[in-house]
Parts: C-alpha cells; sequence; structure tokens
C-alpha cells in the first residue's frame, strides 16, 4: 500500500455541482446509495494519502475496497482526538503544496491545538456546507448576515460563515470577536436581518443596547444562529437561555452543531426539530461506551467521517460529544437523519446525589439570571464516589444572593450545587487560562 501521496484536488473538487440538495428529499436508499459512493471514495483516498490511515490499513489486512458501505465502517478503529494531537502530521493526505488555508481547534478540551490543513476543494466544501446550512432557513441576496465569530487566529467558524454567507449571495457583516458594545455599533450602522453567534454574546449584545436605552427587538432581525452552546434540552425544549434571546430580539432562534475536525455543520430547518445532517458531507455513528452502535433514538457519542475532505480527512471520529440521532423523516420534507441536542461532552458528564448532569446545563440556568456576570462549574469526586460540584459565580447586583442563585439552578436542573460568589476579576482568572483560546468555564478536579 505504498502509494504516492495525491497533489492536486482530486476528491470532490467541484462543489458548485456537489450531490445532494435533492437527495435528501428523496427515498432512504437512494441517500444510502450516494453515501455509499462517496464513502468508498473517501476511504480510498485516506487509504493511499495519509500515512496515518496507511498504516491502519496495513496493520489491520484490511483493504480499502472492502469499506463500501456505512455498515462496512463498523469493521475499522475509532479515530481519537489523542491521535490527532499525538500524529497531526500523519492525517496530511496531500502534498504540502496543495495545501491552501490552515485552521487550528482551540484547544478547549485539549492540552493543544489541532492542526486542520485545507485544500482549494476543501475551501470549497466548506463553503458548500454552509451554504446549505443557510438555504434551510432561507439566506439569501435580502439578508444582512452579522457574524458574532472571530475570522483570524486561524478559526474555522468565522470562515465558514463568511464564504456561505458570500455563496448565498447575503452582505455579510465580519463582526468577529469584539466585544458586546463593538458589535451593538456595528449592528446600528449596519442593520442585520440575520446574526450567527454564540448565545451567551447574542444575549451580551442585547443587554448592552437595553443598557443604552434602546431595544434590540426593534433592529428588524428574523433569524438568529446559535453556534457554540445548546439551546435545546433533551426533549427539544428552549433552554432559557434561548428563550430569553427569543424574547429580547424578537426572532426565532435555530441551533447548529459544526467542529474543526468536522468541516461540517448540522444545522436546524424552521421546524427546528435538529440538526440536519448534510448526505454528501458526513456519515454519523451514535455509539454506547464499548463502542456499540446505541438503540434507534438514544443518546451516545457521535462518531463521524466527514465525506470529501481532502488535506486532513477522518474516519469514524470520536467528537467526545453525547446527542441522539433522529431518523424519522421531518416535517420539512427531508428524509436524512437529524442530530438531537448536544447534551455535554461524555468525560464531563456529572453525577450528583444520584442525578446525571452536565455542566452546561447549570451555566445555561445562570446565564439567563439577571445580576449574573459570568460563571464556571468546578467539579470534585466526593468520598461516596459521587461528583461535589461548586459553582463560581460573578454577579454585578448585591440583590443575588447565594441562596437565591441554587434555587434557580435547582429549579432547572433539580441539581443544587454549592453556590460562591466571586468577582468578576476572579472569575476571569479562573476560566481564562494561557494557551486556551476560549474561557474554560469546566473546571475538571475529579
Amino acid at each position: 500500500m505504498d502509494l504516492p501521496m495525491a497533489t492536486r484536488s482530486t476528491v470532490l473538487a467541484d462543489w458548485d455541482g456537489a450531490p445532494g440538495a435533492s437527495v435528501e428529499f428523496g427515498a432512504p436508499h437512494e441517500i444510502a446509495a450516494l453515501q455509499s459512493r462517496l464513502l468508498a471514495r473517501h476511504v480510498e483516498h485516506c487509504a493511499r494519502n495519509s500515512p496515518f490511515y496507511r498504516e491502519m490499513f496495513a496493520r489491520l489486512g484490511v483493504a480499502p475496497e472492502e469499506i463500501r458501505t456505512p455498515a462496512d465502517l463498523a469493521r475499522l478503529p475509532l479515530t481519537t482526538k489523542d491521535d490527532l494531537i499525538a500524529r497531526n502530521s500523519d492525517f496530511l493526505a496531500v502534498e504540502p503544496e496543495a495545501i491552501v488555508d490552515v485552521c487550528f481547534t482551540s484547544a478547549t478540551v485539549g492540552p493543544v491545538p489541532i492542526t486542520v490543513e485545507l485544500t482549494a476543494s476543501d475551501l470549497a466544501r466548506l463553503g458548500h456546507n454552509e451554504e446549505m446550512a443557510f438555504s434551510l432557513i432561507d439566506i439569501g441576496p435580502r439578508d444582512t448576515l452579522h457574524i458574532c465569530a472571530a475570522l483570524d487566529r486561524c478559526f474555522m467558524a468565522g470562515l465558514a460563515y463568511f464564504l456561505g454567507g458570500l455563496r448565498c449571495g447575503a452582505r455579510v457583516v465580519r463582526g468577529g470577536s469584539g466585544s458586546a458594545a463593538q458589535h451593538w455599533q456595528q449592528m446600528r450602522r449596519t442593520p442585520p436581518t440575520v446574526l450567527v453567534g454564540v448565545p451567551s454574546l447574542m444575549l451580551r449584545i442585547a443587554r448592552c443596547a437595553e443598557e443604552q436605552g434602546e431595544r434590540p427587538n426593534a433592529l428588524g432581525v428574523r433569524a438568529l444562529i446559535a453556534i457554540g452552546e445548546a439551546t435545546r434540552d433533551g426533549a427539544m425544549n428552549l433552554l432559557p437561555t434561548a428563550a430569553h434571546l427569543e424574547d429580547r430580539w424578537g426572532c426565532p432562534i435555530y441551533s447548529t452543531y459544526a467542529s474543526t475536525e468536522l468541516a461540517t455543520t448540522f444545522c436546524e430547518c424552521k421546524e427546528r426539530r435538529g440538526g440536519h445532517l448534510r448526505p454528501e458531507l458526513i456519515i454519523v455513528e451514535i455509539l454506547n461506551e464499548r463502542g456499540e452502535p446505541v438503540a434507534s433514538g438514544a443518546e451516545g457519542e457521535v462518531v463521524a467521517t466527514p465525506l470529501g475532505v481532502e488535506g486532513t480527512p477522518l474516519l469514524r471520529y470520536q467528537t467526545g460529544d453525547i446527542a441522539r440521532l433522529i431518523e424519522e423523516p421531518c416535517v420539512c420534507g427531508r428524509n436524512t437523519p437529524r442530530l438531537g441536542p448536544i447534551r455535554g461532552r461524555k468525560n464531563q458528564m456529572l453525577k450528583v446525589k444520584g442525578t446525571t448532569i452536565f455542566p452546561g446545563a447549570i451555566i445555561s440556568a445562570l446565564e439567563t439570571l439577571q445580576g449574573v456576570a459570568g460563571c464556571c462549574v468546578e467539579a470534585h469526586r466526593s468520598p461516596d464516589g459521587g461528583d461535589r460540584v461548586t459553582v463560581h459565580v460573578a454577579c454585578d447586583s448585591d440583590d443575588v444572593t447565594a441562596d437565591k442563585l441554587a434555587s434557580h439552578v435547582a429549579a432547572h436542573t433539580r441539581v443544587t450545587p454549592e453556590i460562591q460568589r466571586i468577582t468578576v476579576e476572579a472569575l476571569t482568572a479562573m476560566i481564562v487560562m494561557p494557551g486556551k483560546r476560549k474561557p474554560v468555564t469546566f473546571l475538571d478536579r475529579r
């Protein structure tokens, strides 16, 4: 299997004519046939051109042509984040001269950022991905898309939204990762019709406007696209932060799920019943702790195989995120599966007095409370084998007592954690860490 690396775009190079947009409305066997065809090409590319996967196939004694359908993927081992960290350069599947863009992960849940290198075809794929996601809520030439996400520091997200917005014909405002005040001033100059950003940032922007005596819902925004944070619970009900956002901005919020490694987005349609899977872009498995498929509709770890990636291709990548796959057809008419709300990260699950909870649920509950400026969750192992949870909360009002905070969390999560009120400066010192490009709001001391 000692074959030369690919030096040119050879895997689905023309994303302008990529299949999938119509197939997603087709019969299940048509979707399965498309995915099998694209998977065969993707597996061959990995096995021939990625040193990591070339070695893996040789070690297993499996020929790439034996992996022809999504069901065949079970014959291959899972690829972990540790694999990417330890052997990052061995995943590169093209000559260095074919790379036109370099992205890094945020390293929020790992010791160092992972490098993801993109070819021209990968950039086109990224734009196609976001164009298809935006099309689910009819973003087009009449829209002004305000991006509340970094387009610098080698982040992929802001770049993807920018490329997708261009392909939709929208006017794009690259708001970046500035302060809430900066975003609001930009929005007043160029009123957006659609916002893309982290829910907590969009909430801070709304509060900033209200502090200036202005009403965000008078701006004319028709849709909020939430990234990076959950908007719904396991029963698909809006979380408190999302409900507050809809009220303040006067429009619906749509959830998305993506990661740099996957270079693929799961975005809700207008029905808002889970993030639609793009059949030409990705295959998803939901697995239990033993790496086995869960029962239909059950929660497990999201394991993904992004299709058509050239630079840093992956097979069966463990995301570490817990969710379920919704397989019944959507009311919108699409027959592709949908990814349910991300419940949390597998290694962050907490067990508090018999109740299972993820840190994000606690943080989500507190972010909507007036007077809360920010918070983080700290976990220690308790003597009984469970978890002891302390929530550090920064408040800008003396009226918000520790008892009130604990009662608020209990009402939304059925867990009553220990609350410690701290200053904003102390909270910043806890969650902004050297080498991490995002605040770390879960401190795992277990």
